[in-house]
């Protein structure tokens, strides 16, 4: 590495010389990341939390009646399932075809494939079979199926595979062989599930899904049972709404009706307010000739700024109205005039679209619009739908919100437009994503674009994820876009695709805020089940050229400023090996000082990195790890920074961080080593 490799601001581009320090940054990053969240809520999974944490590292995620495995660092791995899913199994199961089918071929065969549509109760009806077969059930996880041997099974366990499409090889009938002979040998029992375009014809089972209505009046007799009775009279009304429901949405229902019946709602106004009978009626309603003729615009922008105060709703609907009739005039007679409602009523508006109104949480911020419960995700992709003629003035309405000086209606808008790659992902990303990862200044509304579109759909994740691997070698906009947006969960569900672009960007860039904009995302992506291959990359880069190692310094304050105290972001005191850390933190320091650049000096990058160590300073005089951490980075203190080491050494010990004793222990390192 030389110093004139060292990254430059790029235009426009602040740099440390800028008004915002890192350590604001830091913190304006962290207020963001807590707003956000507020904003952007993310959805419970059927068994009552959105995640569950394996004790041997993976992580399983609720998907409805399916789950999702955040797979550990291992290739091969195994996590049991949750113990509240597996008591649900007992008490609700619907019991379908698919399941006495898949137990009579398990009776004479150690490996079945379950085949049909992500999210309709695959996983449920695997671990039901298993469990009838008394077999202690644990869910399979592999990078490479190939890489499964005898070793990772246990006798009389079942093991439910996620074989999605990137898991197949191009002979799949060669790897449930395979699977077939590990088995086998190990005395265990493999499903796998497959989707319905699965081209393997062995030991298939078609999956067929339970009914919805079957499945929701399990869960009530479970949930409130006293419920069931007063239901009945209501059967076929609810039958209307639950028909071509998943059983997921069905189970869903089931914990909506026992909740509203705690808080002594009547069944009837219940079903009601169902989001599938929400969604029937507003069908209705669009087809309605005498409706106030703006409330289908405040429609629409409820169902992409909900949660904001009615203001901003009727402001942004408002403006949609103006854009349709824009679009309206080039087709009408130029010399007809049409009149504005001006004077329709709020309650017009509302009463059509069946949105609700609340109180703000503080006094001056007026009242604000919501959507009914479960419709946060359905409702503008239901309008997209049905209202193909809007969808160019839509998408219009949409690039303008996101450039707003509101940044609460930018997160809003970008959010809706992930939504709607649901719908359509080309038409979504041809109109936003790919003009948008060329486009100076747009990365963030970006991000969060994708990560919406990935966590609302499995497939679609898989196609966002195929964008972001192009734009990681792309031009220096889409390698920006590419770092920030795998600094969200996408790269937390993906920490080996993230980690793998992030150093290919920050090797290939010359400019500063690359570099930040990784490190960024590299904090993003930190959490219990990431630390450890997060801090072992970051060591690594370390010892790369400038760039990486400006990112990882950048990255690495990063960390350190985490609050430590949260159980989400594991204290990097106990990572392993101590030398990893020790690494870190002199290659933090060392860009925390400026440098001679040619024939100038490039500023500190990371001059926050020695407030940081003050306070390890501090907390090593009563804890032993700390105190070991810094003993070792001392003694492997580099020429360069040694006369800093001492000068901080001294003023710290004036300032009473350190005692005298540690400061003669220190300063005797620093003159052996």
């Amino acid at each position: 590495m030389t110093e004139e490799n060292t990254p430059a601001p790029a235009a426009g581009d602040a740099g440390p010389a800028g008004e915002e320090s890192l350590g604001e940054k830091i913190e304006r990053e962290q207020q963001e990341r807590r707003l956000r969240a507020e904003m952007i809520g993310v959805g419970q999974n059927w068994f009552g939390g959105s995640e569950y944490r394996a004790e041997d590292g993976g992580t399983v995620y609720g998907a409805g009646r399916d789950l999702c495995i955040q797979q550990p660092e291992e290739d091969v791995f195994t996590i049991p399932p949750h113990p509240e899913s597996v008591a649900c199994i007992g008490t609700c199961f619907v019991e379908t075809p698919s399941q006495r089918e898949l137990v009579t071929r398990l009776t004479n065969r150690s490996v079945a494939l379950l085949r049909g549509e992500p999210h309709s109760g695959r996983s449920t009806t695997a671990l039901s079979a298993l469990l009838e077969m008394g077999l202690t059930c644990r869910t399979l996880g592999a990078k490479d199926l190939k890489k499964v041997r005898p070793a990772h099974l246990l006798a009389r366990h079942g093991y439910l595979l996620r074989a999605d499409d990137a898991t197949w090889h191009r002979h799949p009938e060669t790897v449930v062989d395979q699977l077939r002979a590990v088995a086998g040998a190990s005395g265990a029992v493999i499903v796998a599930l497959v989707p319905a375009g699965c081209a393997v014809t062995k030991s298939v089972v078609l999956h067929e899904p339970p009914s919805a209505l079957d499945v929701f009046r399990r869960w009530i007799a479970s949930l409130a049972p006293e419920l069931v009775d007063e239901l009945q009279q209501h059967l076929g009304h609810l039958h209307e709404h639950i028909a071509g429901c998943r059983p997921a949405e069905a189970v869903e229902m089931a914990h909506q009706f026992a909740e509203g019946y705690r808080q002594g709602r009547a069944p009837a106004e219940m079903i009601d307010n169902l989001p599938y009978a929400a969604l029937t009626e507003l069908e209705k309603n669009l087809g309605l000739e005498d409706a106030p003729s703006l409330a289908r615009h405040f429609l629409i922008s409820g169902s992409v700024l909900f949660g904001l105060p009615e203001a901003v709703v009727s402001e942004a609907a408002l403006a949609l109205a103006a854009r349709i009739r824009q679009e309206e005039q080039k087709e009408d007679d130029p010399d007809e005039e049409r009149p504005l409602q001006v004077w329709e009523r709020l309650s017009q508006w509302i009463g059509y679209s069946r949105l609700s109104e609340a109180e703000g949480g503080r006094g001056g911020q007026g009242r604000r619009i919501d959507v009914r419960p479960g419709l946060d995700r359905r409702l503008l992709p239901a309008l997209w739908a049905q209202l193909p003629a809007i969808r160019p003035v839509l998408y219009d309405w949409l690039a303008e919100l996101v450039v707003r000086d509101d940044w609460r209606v930018q997160v809003k808008a970008a959010d809706a437009i992930g939504r709607l790659a649901t719908c359509d992902y080309e038409v979504i990303d041809k109109r936003f994503f790919k003009p948008w990862s060329v486009e100076r200044g747009k990365a963030r509304v970006l991000t969060w674009a994708l990560e919406s579109a990935a966590l609302a759909d499995r497939d679609v994740a898989a196609l966002v994820r195929r964008t972001l691997k192009g734009w990681a070698t792309g031009t220096y906009n889409q390698r920006l876009a590419a770092a920030l947006s795998y600094g969200s969960a996408i790269g937390v569900g993906n920490p080996d695709d993230a980690l793998g672009a992030f150093r290919t960007i920050a090797v290939a860039t010359n400019y500063l805020e690359t570099c930040d904009a990784v490190a960024r995302s590299v904090a993003e992506i930190y959490t219990a089940s990431t630390a450890q291959r997060v801090l072992s990359e970051l060591a690594r880069w370390t010892a790369g050229e400038a760039s990486e190692q400006v990112t990882a310094a950048l990255a690495f304050v990063r960390l350190v400023s985490l609050p430590q105290e949260q159980d989400a972001y594991p204290a990097l005191r106990e990572h392993q090996p101590v030398s990893d850390l020790a690494a870190l933190w002199t290659n933090a320091l060392s860009w925390g000082l400026s440098r001679k650049a040619g024939k100038s000096r490039s500023p500190a990058f990371t001059p926050i990195s020695w407030e940081l160590m003050a306070d390890w300073a501090q907390q090593a005089a009563t804890d032993p790890t700390m105190d070991a951490i810094l003993t070792t980075v001392l003694a492997q203190a580099p020429d360069r920074l040694r006369k800093s080491w001492t000068f901080h050494l001294h003023l710290w010990s004036s300032r009473a961080t350190i005692s005298a004793a540690n400061l003669t222990r220190y300063l005797l390192l620093l003159k052996e080593h």
